[in-house]
């Protein structure tokens, strides 16, 4: 057996297994046809491997591998009746998908600063699922404005990358370094502004 075809058999075989663990822990939900969506979810999953495992089409097979582990949780979510409480995975999975990219980070400054902006606001909104998950549990010390974190955030990590991209000799790192960190720092200073309570909403 070629080594693409043992990865594809060996990750279809895991794909298919825990659609079966699924019907059987949720066996009682009412809701078979969610298999519609979980087996070619399954498929899915293993055609992402095998690219991902191969040279040249390696960020494809990412990308299809992506969708498919989506496109599976969907599923679960469904047959478990699950998804009023679990949707806010549906935040996290694409942000962690598109900040999995930096692995292909572009080799040219500019694009790379770019590159690395997006994928590290991605990895923040990644944690705004959880976010979500916490603020139903209604803890003690819970900032009203908690959002206004995000944007402090957010801010600070689009100006560390403005920082980052002014280190390098390049003739116009300048001027990408100013276009970054204007609205990084507008942003962080309206998101202090916001969480202080001195704008209103």
């Amino acid at each position: 057996m070629t080594h693409p075809r043992y990865i594809a058999a060996l990750s279809l075989g895991i794909a298919l297994l825990a659609v079966m663990v699924s019907n059987l822990v949720w066996d009682d939900t009412g809701r078979p046809w969610a298999n519609a969506i979980l087996v070619p979810a399954a498929l899915i999953v293993a055609s992402g491997a095998v690219l991902l495992t191969r040279r040249g089409v390696a960020f494809l097979g990412y990308l299809v591998l992506c969708a498919g582990l989506i496109t599976g949780t969907v599923g679960v979510l469904l047959i478990a009746k699950s998804m009023g409480w679990g949707w806010p995975l549906m935040v996290t999975l694409p942000c962690l998908a598109v900040a999995g990219t930096y692995l292909w980070a572009p080799a040219h400054p500019v694009a790379r600063a770019l590159h690395r902006t997006i994928a590290g606001l991605a990895l923040l909104g990644a944690t705004v699922g959880p976010a979500f998950f916490l603020f139903r549990v209604d803890l003690p010390g819970w900032p009203e404005r908690w959002w206004a974190l995000y944007m402090i955030a957010a801010g600070a990590v689009v100006l560390g990358n403005a920082l980052e991209l002014a280190r390098h000799r390049i003739g116009y790192r300048l001027q990408g370094a100013t276009l970054l960190a204007g609205p990084a720092l507008v942003t962080m200073l309206l998101g202090v502004r916001f969480l202080t309570g001195a704008l209103p909403l």
